[in-house]
């Protein structure tokens, strides 16, 4: 397959970095583009039947409003395409658990979140580093994802902060205990809320809090790691939707007296978004390429992000939400 036929279902709410990154394919001649600007499945079904009856689509990507996007995928599963969604998670755990068990009725299918921060440079010479084991055992995390607000129907939490919550379980594993805190000033729906102050414990005893902010003036990125033998400091998030800042790594290493040797490297790249779409192209060509960003990935950052939303001694009762 040298051409990949791709329908993009609510073009015309795709982010920046993922609208440049599929421009770039497609004048590269790795991809069509067949843009669908609806994010109703009612609006869009017809126009994408014909597409199914001419099998004239190899491919779907999903971006229309998170709140529709379980019936989209649920429709292109059904229709046999391999589905990538910019979308880190849906709004519910009830979604995620109706897109899931399409995915199990419709297999073998392919099913990509857009979980691409993990995929960032500075991501991934983070893990390199905690991975060596020359810093020791992962004692505390620290993160803080702020923007100036966010447009009608976004939302920090499940939005940019998703990224960050599935980051910190990269590197730390799922986490046991959680307590939460949210703003007063909420919407009905879930993910109007514009703080979020949460503290989060894992199995293994890993310590970990983490603000989410839609009121903070200058757009933030951090997670900071502390180890047995030094620390790690991920700071910005190269891309042009939220101006997070360049990426940069801030490590040291204690050599074994009160001193540090402290080195900061910064990313020219913005690469995750690139890297998730060429593995998802890689799995369209090959199915039995390795999946990454998997719905399991998806679920368990949105459990973690319900759970510390339930917490919340006020909000939990007002929302009655049930979480795993």
């Amino acid at each position: 397959m040298s051409e990949i036929r791709i329908a993009v279902i609510g073009a015309d709410q795709l982010d920046l970095d993922h609208r440049h990154a599929l421009n770039a394919l497609s004048d590269s001649g790795r991809i069509a583009v067949y843009a669908l600007e609806t994010d109703t499945l009612e609006d869009g079904r017809e126009a994408l039947q014909r597409a199914v009856d001419l099998n004239a689509i190899d491919a779907a990507i999903i971006a229309g409003r998170r709140a529709n996007l379980a019936a989209w995928i649920a429709f292109a599963l059904e229709t046999g395409w391999p589905v990538y969604t910019p979308h880190p998670v849906t709004s519910t755990l009830e979604e995620m658990i109706e897109i899931r068990r399409s995915e199990q009725m419709h297999r073998p299918s392919i099913l990509q979140f857009g979980l691409t921060s993990r995929h960032h440079e500075s991501v991934t010479a983070a893990r390199a580093k905690a991975e060596s084991g020359e810093y020791g055992q992962l004692i505390s995390m620290r993160g803080v994802c702020g923007i100036a607000g966010t447009e009608p129907g976004d939302s920090v939490m499940f939005g940019p902060a998703a990224q960050l919550v599935d980051i910190m379980q990269v590197f730390a594993g799922p986490f046991q205990d959680v307590t939460g805190f949210a703003d007063l000033n909420r919407q009905v729906e879930p993910g109007g809320e514009t703080n979020v102050l949460a503290s989060l414990r894992t199995h293994s005893g890993v310590l970990a809090n983490l603000h989410a902010s839609a009121t903070q003036w200058r757009p933030t990125f951090r997670l900071e790691l502390g180890f047995e033998r030094g620390y790690l400091w991920l700071e910005g998030l190269n891309g042009e939707e939220f101006s997070f800042g360049q990426e940069g790594l801030v490590y040291a290493r204690t050599d074994g007296a009160s001193a540090h040797h402290e080195t900061i490297e910064q990313f020219e790249l913005s690469n995750g978004i690139q890297v998730s779409l060429e593995r998802f192209l890689a799995r369209v060509a090959d199915p039995s390429e390795t999946s990454i960003s998997t719905s399991q990935d998806a679920f368990d950052t949105l459990n973690t992000i319900q759970r510390i939303l339930a917490a919340d001694p006020i909000y939990a009762p007002v929302q009655e939400r049930q979480v795993s």
